[in-house]
């Protein structure tokens, strides 16, 4: 099905559930989507000591980080709304679960367990939904990712510190499937948005090398190697004489560790009521 087509009738299902209209809700899927969330509040208020391994889930992500969490490096503790953050998008891939079926979407697999292997290494995962043979993920975004962020699949590419394309590949691949994209959901407004994977098979290929290459960097203990470095940030052309960390970096739980002089300050030179922030290694603010 053809992705406006099928946003389409995700919406369509939505705005008869939000106006009191009938739609065909099997108890098995509420069942399902129950079993799914009480799995979700026993991992996240059960989850114990971080046990560093490999995913599917993480391999996308920067090897430095990668490699700051191999060797149990300190990370930055997560603020106290953090684990309702995360409940939050398990209850929302619950809900979109029996949205799709509601609506009538060719569903044609659905946790799926996948394992890879690169150069000797097993790595695996779980799928969240396949969609006419294809493989998508559900997102949860804040209100600015979901408008600045998945607008469409270049605007994602050229910033994916989470990785969420090398997951969706290595979802599909160890699969023999195609990946598919994201169906991605507003947690402020319950707006969704269906974001479609646009690849040649050398741009797959080429990600699945990636991969690998990530694998055989953690998996040997290569040396520690920052995969970033801050850039001389320009002010209207001019440079401001700070040096600003990538967007990246500021997503890093080990970003004190890297830079231990880091400070999150408003856009050096900015006269806005409320400028935005940045990751600067060095501040002339």
């Amino acid at each position: 099905m053809p992705i406006p087509m099928l946003e389409a009738q995700v919406r369509l299902t939505l705005e008869k559930l939000s106006n009191g209209e009938s739609v065909e809700i099997d108890e098995q899927w509420l069942d399902e989507a129950a079993q799914s969330f009480k799995a979700a509040l026993k991992r996240q208020f059960n989850s114990g000591p971080r046990t560093f391994r490999l995913r599917m889930s993480n391999l996308g992500r920067p090897t430095c980080q990668l490699q700051m969490e191999k060797a149990g490096e300190e990370r930055s503790r997560f603020p106290y709304n953090h684990v309702v953050k995360m409940l939050l998008g398990d209850a929302t891939e619950c809900i979109m679960d029996v949205v799709l079926k509601a609506a009538g979407v060719n569903i044609t697999g659905s946790k799926s367990k996948v394992k890879m292997n690169f150069s000797g290494v097993d790595v695996e995962g779980e799928n969240d939904i396949e969609i006419d043979g294809k493989v998508f993920d559900t997102k949860s975004a804040s209100p600015w990712a979901f408008t600045n962020k998945f607008i469409d699949f270049e605007t994602l590419k050229e910033d994916d510190p989470f990785g969420y394309i090398s997951q969706l590949v290595g979802y599909s691949v160890s699969q023999g499937k195609e990946p598919g994209g994201w169906i991605v959901v507003n947690k402020a407004t319950g707006e969704v948005k269906i974001i479609e994977v646009d690849m040649s098979q050398k741009e797959i290929d080429d990600i699945v090398l990636e991969m690998n290459q990530t694998v055989v960097k953690i998996s040997t203990d290569a040396p520690f190697e920052r995969c970033f470095e801050p850039e001389e940030e320009k002010f209207r052309g001019k440079p401001t004489g700070s040096l600003r960390l990538p967007s990246t970096c500021g997503f890093c739980p080990y970003l004190a560790k890297c830079w231990p002089g880091a400070v999150y300050k408003p856009q050096t030179g900015s006269q806005a009521q409320s400028p935005k922030y940045y990751w600067y290694a060095k501040y002339e603010g």
